[in-house]
């Protein structure tokens, strides 16, 4: 008997396997061997970004393009075949991924409905007790799982002192790899000096949003500076960083307008993104040729795009050709927002960021957003450009107007690291060389670092979240603090131990380090033998 494929009509046919390929290909090792067409996308295993390799893979197959809005509802392989089908010829009788019988309807007799709703003998449990959430359920079991298999869970870990790369956990001292601190300058005594001062004149919290009452003199020094820094007009600090990106993409755009991201953008993007009401979409990571075929078919039906990419990625450690997003950008009048969380103090000669090292005016894009929470050794967010938009955000963005200011201590931090930097960039050299020297023993020893590229964030990709962990829990034995980075935040296949290179790691440190995970891979091997 033929399979219900084969009766189908062949273009059909041709839609459906062609699915299950992009699936299958996008799809964690193990979670789309048995595919149907009822298949649900989730249980497949496909996260939001797994979904859209799937939607710019079909799209490049077929030659078309999907409007944004109809992605949000695809759940199975059947609603992402009609879609297909419907953009391939309008007029079938497919009307899109969700059938209005998918609907939900309300009852025309609502108080009656509502009485039932109200009624406590409707409502299960799980939906009233928060310990009972399905959701809370699984993590427990999940972590008790994992506990019972006689792993401990590397998160959290309470540091009890640190100082430069070394820390004290559980009373014992271990070389840190995993704080952003690159530059040093969270240790560094004219910083830490400058941050006690700042609590002795003004205490230990701003008190207010800087709109109303918790501005200071500090805060607006670190704003002059920054911009000067960064070779902008304008700068202005926010409390958070990743509020800061949260809270600006709904404030500046709305449904006449689409945000494209990096489909490895940082979370505080993508959420971003997702709390505006523009639409939105991601591109394949750091591909400017697939960006600017997308926008010569869709710029003209919105009123702003803006594209977000990073100056850095944190969990890949490699960076975009800024130069060609730039000139995407520029042909499809479209703005450029770039994060420059992981690269500012560690990009180009004197660490000013993504546009030094490559040689471009900051006059090229249009908001550079950062964190003075890494480089700078201290804790909060920015955005820098034009005087005009500067000034307008700082009014207006919600992150900004109704949060409290950064703390007094982490402005002259903030503030006396970059006046400590503009004297000593020799520390952002020093970075580079350590990360060349981790990159160069890895290399050696057989380890896979992906796309790591000079940066102070090196991946070690063990493709085996159980291995990933294992590695983490052992490499504590040995004196050695390195995370694990699970699906899904990565693709199982690309589960990993990222590494955080600083100034203050010797070499010493890197090479011991190097060693030590390179005999524990091998070791690891014999018992996951499905790891990378």
């Amino acid at each position: 008997m033929p399979t219900w494929t084969e009766r189908l009509p062949v273009s059909k046919s041709i839609i459906v396997e062609s699915v299950f390929e992009q699936v299958r290909n996008a799809a964690p090792p193990g979670m789309a061997t048995s595919l149907t067409i009822d298949t649900e996308l989730a249980d497949a295993g496909l996260d939001s970004l797994a979904r859209m390799d799937v939607v710019n893979g079909i799209e490049q197959q077929f030659k078309i393009r999907f409007d944004e809005e109809s992605l949000y509802d695809l759940e199975t392989i059947q609603d992402l075949v009609e879609l297909i089908e419907f953009q391939l010829d309008p007029q079938a009788d497919s009307a899109g991924p969700v059938s209005e019988a998918a609907a939900v309807v309300v009852s025309s007799d609502a108080p009656s409905a509502m009485k039932n709703i109200a009624s406590p003998m409707t409502i299960a449990s799980e939906s009233n007790d928060v310990s009972l959430f399905p959701e809370i359920v699984q993590f427990a079991n999940r972590v008790a799982g994992m506990e019972s298999a006689g792993v401990q869970l590397p998160f959290f870990r309470s540091n009890e002192s640190v100082q430069g790369a070394s820390s004290t956990i559980q009373g014992r001292s271990v070389v840190s790899f995993t704080s952003f601190d690159y530059l040093g300058m969270a240790q560094d005594d004219q910083v830490t000096m400058a941050s006690k001062e700042a609590i002795d004149r003004f205490g230990t919290s701003a008190s207010a949003s800087r709109l109303v009452g918790g501005n200071n003199t500090l805060l607006e020094d670190l704003d002059v500076e920054l911009a000067r820094f960064l070779g902008t007009e304008a700068a202005s600090v926010f409390p958070s960083g990743y509020g800061t990106n949260a809270s600006l993409f709904g404030h500046l755009f709305n449904e006449e307008d689409l945000i494209l991201y990096d489909d490895l953008a940082h979370n505080s993007i993508v959420q971003g993104a997702k709390m505006s009401t523009a639409k939105r979409r991601a591109f394949p990571h750091n591909d400017a040729k697939f960006l600017d075929d997308l926008l010569s078919d869709i710029r003209g039906n919105y009123r702003r795009v803006v594209v977000a990419i990073e100056g850095v990625y944190s969990m890949d450690g490699d960076f975009p050709n800024l130069p060609h997003f730039i000139e995407v950008k520029k042909r499809h009048q479209a703005l450029l927002y770039v994060d420059e969380a992981h690269s500012l103090g560690v990009m180009g000669p004197t660490g000013r960021g993504i546009c030094e090292h490559f040689g471009v005016s900051a006059n090229e894009g249009d908001l550079w957003m950062g964190t003075i929470s890494k480089a700078l050794g201290s804790c909060g967010g920015y955005i820098a450009g034009r005087r005009a938009l500067i000034d307008y955000l700082k009014y207006t963005t919600p992150s900004m107007v109704f949060s409290t200011a950064a703390p007094p201590a982490s402005a002259a931090a903030a503030l006396t690291a970059i006046r400590v930097l503009l004297r000593e960039p020799e520390r952002v050299s020093r970075v580079r060389e350590q990360a060349s020297l981790f990159l160069k023993l890895a290399d050696d020893s057989g380890l896979n670092t992906g796309n790591s590229d000079l940066t102070p964030i090196v991946p070690v990709i063990l493709g085996n979240s159980r291995m990933c962990l294992w590695m983490s829990q052992e490499l504590l034995k040995h004196g050695i603090n390195a995370q694990p980075i699970l699906y899904p935040a990565v693709p199982e296949n690309a589960s990993r131990l990222r590494f955080f290179l600083t100034a203050a790691h010797t070499d010493e440190d890197i090479c011991r380090t190097v060693q030590c995970v390179s005999d524990l891979v091998q070791a690891g091997r014999q018992h996951f033998p499905e790891a990378v």
